[in-house]
C-alpha cells in the first residue's frame, strides 16, 4: 500500500469502525495494524478505536505507536459494530482528529457526528455485505441504505478491490481509491512449530478462512473427503455468531480433517 511522505506537520489519524488491534480477527484488523504502525512510524499521532471484549487488556492503551482507545459494544451481531462505532464517534467529537478512516459501510450513519466535528473522513466499504447469506431481509435492505449514505457522507471511498471499485462506480456513480492488502514475505517461515501437530513441511493440505458460507470452507471439506487424498486437510478458521455453520463443516469431515 503506498503511504504518503512524512509531513512537517503530524497529522492526528483515527482508525474507527473495526475490533482494533492487535489484529485478531479479519482483513479490516490487520489493514488497520499494519497501515496504522507504518503511519506512526512516520510521525503521525495514530488512534486506534478498540472494542473491549474478553481476549482484549483494555489496560494497554499503546501497540506497536498506536494509541488505543477501548470502547464497549452490544453483543449481538447486528448491533455490535454499529454501537462500538456510535461510542468511537462520540469520543472523536469530543477529542477531534485531523483525519479519520471509517471501516464498514454499516457505520456510515454515523459519519454525520464526525463531520459536524469538522473531521475529513474517508469509508472503506468493504465487500457486498447485503449478498451475504448471514443477514435476512432487514439486514440486507440496511446494507443496502449504508452503502448510498457512505457514498453521500464521506470525503474519499476506499475499495480493496478493483470489483468493488467497478460496483460503486456503476451503481452510485462514484469513483474510490483502490487500496490492495499486501501480504508480508516471511523468509523460511516457522516449519519447526509443524512437529507440535504432527506435521512435515509439504505434507499437508491446507484452509484458512472465517467461517461464513460465502468462503466456502464446507464446499471446500466436502469435496476433499469426497476424494482420495492422502495427506491431511488442516482447517483453520473461525467466525463469531457462527456457532450453527461450524458445526455442519465440522461434521462434513472424515478422519483426515483435522479441524
Amino acid at each position: 500500500m503506498y503511504l504518503p511522505s512524512s509531513r512537517s506537520t503530524p497529522l492526528r489519524i483515527a482508525l474507527v469502525g473495526t475490533r482494533g488491534v492487535p489484529a485478531r480477527y479479519g482483513g479490516f484488523e490487520t489493514c488497520v495494524e499494519e497501515v496504522g504502525q507504518r503511519l506512526a512510524a512516520r510521525g503521525h499521532d495514530v488512534v486506534v478505536y478498540c472494542r473491549t471484549s474478553d481476549d482484549t487488556d483494555p489496560a494497554e492503551n499503546e501497540y506497536r505507536g498506536m494509541t488505543l482507545v477501548h470502547l464497549p459494544a452490544l453483543k449481538r451481531r447486528s448491533l455490535e459494530t454499529l454501537s462500538h462505532t456510535g461510542l468511537s464517534a462520540a469520543h472523536l467529537f469530543v477529542k477531534r482528529a485531523d483525519a479519520a478512516i471509517v471501516f464498514n459501510a454499516a457505520n456510515s450513519p454515523w459519519l454525520p457526528v464526525l463531520r459536524a466535528a469538522g473531521i475529513p473522513v474517508a469509508t472503506h466499504v468493504d465487500g457486498l455485505e447485503w449478498k451475504r447469506a448471514k443477514w435476512g431481509p432487514l439486514g440486507k435492505r440496511y446494507y443496502r441504505v449504508a452503502e448510498s449514505l457512505a457514498v453521500r457522507w464521506s470525503d474519499a471511498l476506499i475499495a480493496d478491490a478493483a470489483g468493488i471499485q467497478d460496483y460503486y462506480r456503476q451503481e452510485f456513480g462514484v469513483d474510490s481509491t483502490y487500496l490492495a492488502y499486501g501480504a508480508p514475505i516471511l523468509e523460511g517461515g516457522a516449519s519447526h512449530r509443524l512437529a507440535e501437530l504432527d506435521l512435515t513441511p509439504g505434507g499437508y493440505h491446507l484452509v484458512v478462512a472465517r467461517f461464513e458460507p460465502e468462503n466456502h470452507v464446507h464446499v471446500i471439506v466436502e469435496g476433499y473427503v469426497r476424494s482420495n487424498a492422502e495427506l491431511p486437510l488442516i482447517v483453520v478458521g473461525s467466525a463469531p455468531y457462527s456457532d450453527d455453520y461450524t458445526q455442519h463443516v465440522t461434521a462434513l469431515g472424515d478422519e483426515r480433517v483435522r479441524f
